[in-house]
Order: C-alpha cells, then sequence, then structure tokens
C-alpha cells in the first residue's frame, strides 16, 4: 500500500505512522503428505505442493467427507441425535468441494490473507463488502476491499500524480476499484495494487498466488496487464479486528487465489459496483443460503474458473 502525497511521489504508507501490508509468505520446500483416519476406520492420504492454505483446506475437505460419511452411518441405522444434528449443520456450511486452485472454507479467525464477508444487515461502506486482509499482527490489521470497481481510469480518480514519472505512467488508465473508506482524502489518498504473479522487485506475497505491489517505482511497462488498483483501504487498531470477528460482525473464510481475484475481476466484468453477487456467490461457497432480496443469477466465471 502507497501513500500519494499531492506534491511528492508516492510515498510508504509505513511514513504515517501505519502498520505494513503483507508479511513475506514462505512455501513449503517440498510435497506434503497426510493421512486422516476416521472413526470408522477409513483413511485417506491428501499431498499437497507448496502451499499450506491449500493443505489445510484439503484437512477441511477430509473432515467434511468424515463427517458426512458418519451422518450416512447415523441415518442409516435410524438414530438422531444432537450431535448428528450438529455434524449436519457442520458439513452443510463446509459444502464447498476442495479441488486444486478451487476452494473457499470458513475459519475460526482472522488471519493475513483471509477475507472478511460483512453481514447481510450491514450498511454504509461495508454492504455486500468482501474484505482481503492484507496484514493482520499485534499491530493491527490493514486490508482492501475487494468488490467495489468502477469504470473510471486511475488517472481520471487521483490527478495529483505526477503520470510524467513512467511507474505512474503505466498505471494511468488502469480502472480502479475503491479499496476502503481510508485513505481516499485528496492530497493524502493511498493505492493498493495486487496481482497474480510475482513482478521482480515491486512485489511482496500475501500467500501463494497472491502477490501486493510493495514498492511502485519499481513497476514497469510489461506488469501492467498482471495489476488490479485500488484507492483507499481498511484499517484497524490493534485487537479491534479480532473484536469485531468475535462479536459475529465478519465472516471470516480462506480461499484459493484464484477464487480471491476472481472477486475482483468477475465483480468489474459483470458492472456489479455495489459486489452484491460476488458477495453472494462467496456466501454460497461456504453453506450460507442465497439471500432473497438479489435479483440476478450467479454469474458465469468462464475461463477464470468458478467460484
Amino acid at each position: 500500500m502507497q501513500a500519494i502525497a499531492q506534491t511528492r511521489a508516492i510515498q510508504p504508507l509505513a511514513s504515517r505512522g501505519r502498520a505494513r501490508c503483507a508479511r513475506e509468505g514462505k512455501r513449503a520446500a517440498g510435497p506434503v503428505k497426510c493421512r486422516a483416519m476416521g472413526d470408522d476406520g477409513h483413511s485417506d492420504t491428501v499431498e499437497v505442493k507448496g502451499d499450506w492454505r491449500a493443505f489445510r483446506a484439503a484437512l477441511v475437505n477430509q473432515e467434511h467427507a468424515h463427517r458426512q460419511r458418519f451422518n450416512q452411518q447415523q441415518q442409516a441405522n435410524h438414530v438422531v441425535t444432537n450431535l448428528s444434528a450438529a455434524s449436519t449443520a457442520y458439513s452443510r456450511r463446509q459444502a464447498s468441494k476442495i479441488t486444486p486452485g478451487d476452494w473457499a472454507h470458513i475459519l475460526p479467525e482472522a488471519e493475513t490473507g483471509c477475507l472478511l464477508l460483512a453481514p447481510e444487515t450491514e450498511e454504509g461502506w461495508w454492504r455486500h463488502s468482501v474484505v482481503l486482509v492484507l496484514n493482520h499482527d499485534a499491530e493491527g490489521s490493514t486490508g482492501v476491499i475487494l468488490n467495489r470497481p468502477t469504470n473510471a481510469q486511475l488517472k481520471n480518480v487521483v490527478p495529483e500524480i505526477d503520470y510524467s514519472a513512467p511507474h505512474h505512467r503505466v498505471l494511468a488508465n488502469r480502472h480502479v476499484s475503491m479499496g476502503g473508506p481510508m485513505g481516499t482524502e485528496k492530497g493524502a489518498r493511498c493505492l493498493v495494487a495486487l496481482s497474480h504473479t510475482r513482478l521482480d522487485g515491486a512485489t511482496s506475497e500475501v500467500f501463494p498466488g497472491l502477490w501486493h505491489v510493495s514498492d511502485f517505482s519499481a513497476v514497469k511497462p510489461e506488469h501492467e496487464p498482471s495489476l488490479m488498483v485500488f484507492v483507499g483501504y481498511c484499517g484497524w487498531m490493534s485487537g479491534q479486528l479480532n473484536a469485531e470477528v468475535a462479536a459475529n460482525g465478519w465472516t471470516v473464510a480462506a480461499a484459493s487465489a484464484a477464487n480471491t481475484l476472481a472477486l475482483v475481476n468477475a465483480s468489474a466484468r459483470a458492472g456489479d459496483v455495489m459486489g452484491e453477487s460476488m458477495w453472494a456467490t462467496m456466501r454460497g461457497r461456504l453453506g450460507y443460503p442465497r439471500p432473497g432480496n438479489l435479483g440476478y443469477d450467479t454469474p458465469n466465471f468462464g475461463a477464470e474458473g468458478p467460484l
């Protein structure tokens, strides 16, 4: 994340007293295998190469499968217990099938790289928002709303940037999304840019498969097609986000890089400026019913893959 001063080049957000926006991630050195044994004696073995989040998602899928088998056995024996009912509810919430590159599941608490889904009743800035948390630690949290596209180009939204500078000129014609309520003041606007590929010298990893621009001065013309640009961001003080999650202020989820980035791309293609459709689609992946007041179908994601 970068702060834009009206008379200066882009400056690091840290100079304004905020925490850094992303933590360097680490990849596993090689394939990881895990064997899960259920109460019925059935076992599964799963192998995940390089991405611990995908490995965790595979474990969630295994647990879901074991709970489904347990429920089926209980139903076959005509046994109805509180445990079976609770297990059925859990399985329904974990209804998303886990496949490589296409997964999403609920988390119990916030972490760097997670998604925050606003409650159905939320209004204002956060209405139907899906936030990507770029950094979450003891100092606080920062993030960006993914599903608030606009038809405006950066040069028209933030005219105070000196677009004669090569690294600014690269971004000038990019359509921007509104990333949050903070850093939107004229003369002190903040830019966030995400990328689906690693850009040497310009990006830091949020999690495997998704990077954010940590040095805009290193952005080159060939990087332009990979960038998704946001104006503004979301910020929480130390402990604030954890308290909001504990108070059921957010649904916390983890999703694959492809599904996370689809929230940006599909919202823009569909003209879903308030993000309702993508918010509802992600909630559906997590097992929540589709709200009845949304009068359109889930969009087709085409070549970018389903959510």
